[in-house]
This record gives C-alpha cells, structure tokens and sequence, in this order.
C-alpha cells in the first residue's frame, strides 16, 4: 500500500559526521517525493526533525540540545510547529529513553527508517510517543533514491555513502552497537548516484562509511574498494574524488594501486589510525601494529609521491601511559602528516574500553591533546609554506567580496585548510592556482595563468579551470 501525500511544512536539522549529512539527504528526497516541502528555518515548519549523532558525549549533549529546543518551539503558541519527531544514531541507541525523559517527542525512529518518519508526520498528535527503533538488519536498507532528482542543482562537493555499520568492534567505539554490522550498498547503485550527481554540477565526489577499506567484503559479487574506483574512473566527467575513513589494517595493496593510479583520486586519503604504541593498539582492538602502519604509509607514499595524508588520534585512553604517548609523538612527528585530528579518549557507555581498568584522567588527557595539537600546528605550517610557488587545483566554492574561498585537493571541506583566490573566476568549480602564502594550513593565491593557443595560433594566457 503505497504512503499517502503529505501536505506539511519540515524543517530538518542534522548533527554529526558525513555519513549522518548523507543519511539526512536521503530522508529530505523522501520527504519531498511525498509531498512535504523542506524550509531552512525551523520558524516556518510545522513538523521539525532532529538527526541527531550519539558517538561521543560531546555529541550527545548537542543533539539532546537540540531535542529541547524543538520541543520549546513546539510549545510556543506563536510558531506552528506541531509535531517534533527525533531520528539519527541517538535515537537508535537510547530511543526508549528519549521518549520516557522529553515527552513533548512525538516519534523516535530508527536511523533508516524513512518509512516511518513518514508515518510519524501523518499520525495524529494524540497518545504517548512512539519508539520505532529496531536492530539494523545485514542489508543495505535504504537505496531507492540513489539518484540526484531530475532539473535540481547538485552541491558542488558532495558525501556519497557506500556502506553502512563496521565489523571491527574497536574497543572505543560505539558505532556497531548504533549503527550494526558492515552492509555494502551495491556498486552499481554507487555509480549511479555518482553519475547523476556530476551531471547536475557536483565537483568533488567524497566516499564515506565507517570503514572504507571494508567495502565489499560483506557481498559475494566481487565488490571492492579497488574495483569501486576502477568503475568511478569510467564516468565521462570532470570531477574528482576523495576518499575518507579509510582503516589502515585493511588497506590492501590492490587498493593502494588503485588509488595512485586513478585519474580521479586526488592525492589525499583519510588514514585513521588512533595510535602507534604497539601496546595501546592492541588495548584498542585495532588489528594492526606499529610497523604495518609504518609499512602502510611507506607504500602509499611510494605509489602516489606527494599524497597528503590525513590521519587522527585518540589520547587518553584507558591504560595509556606517559612513555605510550611519547611514542606516538615520536611517530606522528616522523610521519610528517599533512593533516591531523587529535581527540581526548570519551568514555562510551557499552564498550569494552567503558569498563577497562588503568582509567586516564580527563586532566592528562587534555594536556596530552594540546601537546600533540600544538606539535601538529607546527609541522602543518612548515609543509603549507613549501607550497608556495606551487601549482596546485582548488576547488573554489563561493565569492566573498572581491575573493573566491575553496580548498585545495589536500583539504577535506570543514576539517581541514581553505584556499582564498584574489581575481575574477567564472565560477565555482576545479580551478590551478598558483600559491602565494601560507597561514597553518590555510593558503591564499591567484589563478594560474598557462599558455594556450587560440584558434589564429597566437599564444595568449588565460586561466585554466573546470567551472
């Protein structure tokens, strides 16, 4: 029986990582496919929805932030919000729990379950609040709408998710508790949702899951990360790719080969690998050592020379000692990475490392944090000043005044560096800049201009670039 129209006003609030923004564009297509129309403040909706994240406290705390703000709008008798319903990992994990503490909710559903946010907006407001959350199946649930809608314009840089849940049960980690186990989305529906979004304008094409290594090895049909970007390769377009949350234990050597030799990939991986103390790793669960990282990036560096790459740590975790933290210091330091997120350990309820003994204070965590932070500001400067004069591609997004703002094929949008362009740009998209300074990680330059030849074979110059 297929879902009736719906005729309401939704505004649409998501928090947390990409995987989550991807979630939240699925669910916004099949709102409007059903008749809802989406506006960007929740002052002109009258049914709200928070996609909340639950992954660490910090992010806790915000999406429980948010649930009260929504449900405060819900009671302002000026506003006409009626219904507030809760998605995202937060409700997959405590979903019972928010209906019995904030009970002005009108639904908690599961994080995949668009189907019953539809059903959530079109019940009535009557009655206690439903909880709609089950355990994720062994399937990739939600890919009707892999496709970017007909006639709208792409996001110049867009999240494409190619799987969902991890089997690798770090013992830090929340997210097979929430998000369940490794479900990889079928190949050619990736494809297609890549094709219609470069056709619609998208530029930049990010792959993210919990674990991008991992794809494929949950199917039978001979999937897999290398044969993904062989098939991206394909697509007759100007774009480029990135790939991000790649695990370094299963990055194989096919993947490695793939990604150097792609035309697309651009010089950049994601390399979480959270620490480089043999003893620490094994305390984590990682399924690595010391000298397979270190053997990892020597290849990766070997077949892409030049590649940025991005990693992060976790410090503070429990049974971490002083001489554990030096090593890694020593090894980030050695390593040179081009980017880096440090975080102190967050303590999740139902993990294995919840219940470790040898608990690091949240003090020493802090201090361990900043130090490592401020030893990477350091090294980032010197690698951002040995591109000036260099040419690198940018993508440039968005004019403010007299510049144009992007980031360079060594930046992920929000995480890492900007580019400022000072000069006339046609437009957004892929452009050469040449790099004049340098400020941390952020770089500010002019266009490139290259030597062309018109069609009187006179030689001229003129800025190079995929608009």
């Amino acid at each position: 029986m297929s879902q009736p129209m719906l005729t309401c006003r939704v505004f649409l609030r998501t928090l947390g990582c990409p995987k989550n923004e991807v979630d939240g564009g699925v669910l916004a297509r099949h709102l409007v496919r059903s008749g809802c129309t989406m506006v960007n403040s929740p002052d002109q909706a009258d049914v709200e929805i928070v996609n909340t994240c639950g992954f660490i406290e910090p992010a806790k705390i915000e999406s429980i932030d948010a649930i009260w703000e929504a449900v405060g709008r819900k009671n302002d008798a000026s506003l006409d919000c009626r219904r507030v319903i809760v998605t995202g990992c937060l409700a997959q994990r405590y979903g019972q729990q928010l209906v019995s503490e904030i009970s002005k909710i009108d639904a908690v559903v599961g994080f995949d379950r668009p189907d019953l946010i539809l059903k959530a907006i079109d019940a009535s407001g009557s009655g206690a609040p439903a909880c709609w959350v089950e355990k994720p199946g062994r399937v990739y649930r939600d890919d009707t709408l892999c496709e970017w809608p007909q006639g709208e314009p792409a996001p110049l840089s867009a999240y494409v998710k190619i799987s969902d849940g991890c089997d690798n049960a770090c013992r830090f980690c929340a997210i097979p508790m929430i998000r369940g186990r490794l479900r990889s989305r079928p190949l050619e529906s990736i494809i297609t949702e890549i094709e219609s979004l470069v056709c619609a304008g998208t530029r930049e094409v990010i792959l993210v899951a919990q674990d991008t290594t991992s794809f494929g090895i949950d199917r039978d049909d001979g999937s897999d990360l290398a044969l993904l970007i062989q098939r991206i390769d394909r697509v007759n377009a100007a774009f480029w790719v990135r790939v991000m949350y790649a695990h370094p234990a299963f990055l194989t050597d096919r993947q490695i080969g793939a990604m150097a030799s792609s035309p697309k990939i651009v010089p950049y991986l994601d390399i979480p690998l959270q620490h480089a103390s043999d003893r620490m790793l094994k305390i984590m669960n990682r399924h690595i050592t010391r000298a397979e990282i270190q053997t990892k990036i020597d290849r990766l560096r070997a077949a892409r020379p030049g590649i940025a790459l991005r990693t992060t740590f976790i410090v503070g975790h429990p049974g971490e000692t002083a001489a554990n933290f030096e090593e890694l210091m020593a090894f980030a330091e050695d390593n040179a990475f081009a980017r880096m997120g440090v975080f102190a350990y967050s303590p999740e309820e139902g993990t294995p490392s919840w219940e470790m003994p040898d608990v690091v204070s949240n003090e020493t965590a802090r201090e361990r944090q900043a130090l490592l932070s401020e030893a990477f500001d350091q090294w980032s400067a010197d690698m951002s000043v040995d591109l000036i004069g260099k040419t690198i591609p940018c993508l440039l997004e968005r004019p403010s005044g007299t510049l144009w703002q992007g980031r360079s094929i060594y930046d992920a949008p929000e995480i890492d560096g900007q580019v400022t362009v000072l000069g006339a740009v046609g437009g957004p998209g892929i452009y050469d800049v040449l790099v004049e300074t340098a400020s941390g990680v952020d770089l500010s330059g002019k266009l490139a201009n290259l030597a062309v030849i018109d069609d009187r074979g006179a030689t001229i110059t003129e800025p190079r670039g995929v608009a």
